[in-house]
C-alpha cells in the first residue's frame, strides 16, 4: 500500500515538475524576467524542452530502478520509506540543479544581449480589479477552526474513555503504528496540530487577497482575468484542503474515543479518498492555471515592458521586497505561491504556526 500511494504521488509530482516552464508565464523563463519582445528567443525554448527531457527521463529512471528493487529485495519497510524519499528527493534534485543552471545561463544571456534596456519599464493597475476578487471570503475558512474546538472540547469531556495509549500516528493501510501514554496534551495534541494547520491556510488565503494583483502592461485585461481566476481557484483548492483534513483527523482523533472505528481497516478507505482530492483538487489547480497562461503567437513589438524585478528574487526563487505590501506571491518556477521574506507578516502566517506545530510535535512524543 505504501508503494502504490507513493508511485501515484511520485507520478503526479514528476508531471508537474517536467511541465513547469510551461506553466509559469511565458515573461519569466526559469526564474528570469524576458522582455515580451524576445521571448520567442530560440534559446529559451530549447531549454525549456531539455528540462523537461532530462527531468521526465531522470524522473521515471529513478522510479524503475526503485520498483526493481523493490521486487527483488523486498525490503523492510523502513528501507523501502528510505527508498522511496530518497527517489523522490533525487528526482527533485535533478529538477532543482538543472534550473539552476538555465537560470545562469538566461541571466548572462539577458546581459550579453542587453534585453530591456532601450524599453520603458511600466506597471500596469486596475483600480477596479479588487471589486473583481472571486476569493472565498473568511467564513469558509473558519468552520473548520470551529468544529476543532469542538472536538477538542469534545475530547476532554470525554477523557476518561479514551484507551491509556493514545495513537499518535496512523499508517499508509489506515492503521495506528505509534502511541503515547494518555495525557491531557496527548489527547488533544492531534486536534492542536489541524488547528494550527487551518489556520495557516487562512492566514495564506487571506494574504493572497490582500496581496497586489499583478498585470501585464501590454495584455491587461487577458492577465487580469488570469489573475482573477488563479487567486480564485487557489482559494478554493485551500478550502477544499482545510475540509478534507478536518474530516479525516476528526475521525483519527474520534478513533481514539472509540477505537472500534479503526476496526478492520475502517480508516483505510478514507486516507484513500482524501489523497484523491487532494491530489485531484491540485492537478485541476494546474489544469486551469494552464488554461489561463498568457499566450503569445510572435515576439510582442511594443515600446513598453513589464517592471523588471529579478533584483528582488534570489536566484530566481527566493523573493525579498520591502516595497512590496504583498506577504505572497506567484512562484517563478513551480505552481502556487511563495512568501515575500521581507515582510514581517510572512512570518506570522507561516513560520509562527510551523514553529508551533513542531513544538506540539516535539511534547507529544
Amino acid at each position: 500500500m505504501l508503494l502504490a500511494i507513493f508511485t501515484i504521488s511520485y507520478i503526479v509530482t514528476l508531471v508537474m515538475q517536467v511541465f513547469v516552464p510551461y506553466l509559469v508565464r511565458e515573461t519569466i523563463v526559469f526564474g528570469v524576467t524576458v522582455p515580451e519582445q524576445n521571448i520567442k528567443h530560440p534559446i529559451l525554448g530549447l531549454m525549456k524542452k531539455r528540462y523537461a527531457q532530462i527531468v521526465g527521463i531522470s524522473g521515471v529512471a529513478l522510479l524503475v530502478i526503485l520498483l526493481v528493487i523493490n521486487w527483488i529485495a523486498k525490503p523492510s519497510e523502513i528501507t523501502q520509506g528510505i527508498l522511496l524519499l530518497s527517489v523522490l528527493y533525487g528526482m527533485l534534485a535533478v529538477s532543482l540543479v538543472l534550473y539552476w543552471l538555465n537560470h545562469q545561463k538566461i541571466t548572462k544571456l539577458k546581459k550579453k544581449e542587453q534585453w530591456g534596456i532601450n524599453i520603458k519599464q511600466v506597471r500596469a493597475v486596475d483600480l477596479t480589479a479588487r471589486s473583481r476578487d472571486e476569493i472565498l471570503p473568511w467564513p469558509f475558512y473558519v468552520v473548520p477552526i470551529g468544529v476543532t474546538v469542538f472536538l477538542m472540547i469534545f475530547t476532554v469531556l470525554h477523557y476518561e474513555q479514551i484507551p491509556n495509549n493514545v495513537a499518535v500516528h496512523w499508517g499508509p493501510n489506515g492503521e495506528a503504528d505509534a502511541w503515547q501514554e494518555k495525557s491531557y496534551f496527548t489527547a488533544i495534541s492531534l486536534p492542536l496540530v489541524m488547528l494550527m494547520m487551518q489556520c495557516m491556510m487562512w492566514g495564506i488565503v487571506d494574504s493572497v487577497k490582500r496581496s497586489a494583483i499583478r498585470l501585464s502592461v501590454n495584455r491587461q485585461e487577458e492577465s487580469l482575468e488570469d489573475q482573477l481566476k488563479t487567486r480564485k481557484y487557489m482559494s478554493w483548492h485551500m478550502m477544499l484542503i482545510s475540509y478534507a483534513l478536518t474530516v479525516l483527523l476528526s475521525v483519527l482523533q474520534l478513533s481514539n474515543i472509540y477505537p472500534s472505528l479503526a476496526e478492520g481497516g475502517k480508516l483505510l478507505p478514507m486516507f484513500i479518498v482524501f489523497l484523491v482530492l487532494v491530489l485531484g483538487s491540485l492537478l485541476f489547480y494546474v489544469w486551469k492555471k494552464r488554461q489561463l497562461r498568457l499566450s503569445y503567437v510572435d515576439n510582442v513589438v511594443s515600446e513598453v515592458m513589464d517592471v523588471d524585478e529579478d533584483r528582488y528574487w534570489k536566484g530566481g526563487l527566493i523573493y525579498m521586497n520591502a516595497q512590496d505590501p504583498s506577504v505572497f506571491v506567484e512562484k517563478r518556477f513551480g505552481v502556487g505561491w511563495t512568501m515575500n521574506l521581507a515582510n514581517p507578516r510572512a512570518y506570522i502566517v507561516i513560520v509562527l504556526p510551523f514553529v508551533i506545530l513542531l513544538l506540539i510535535s516535539i511534547f507529544s512524543l
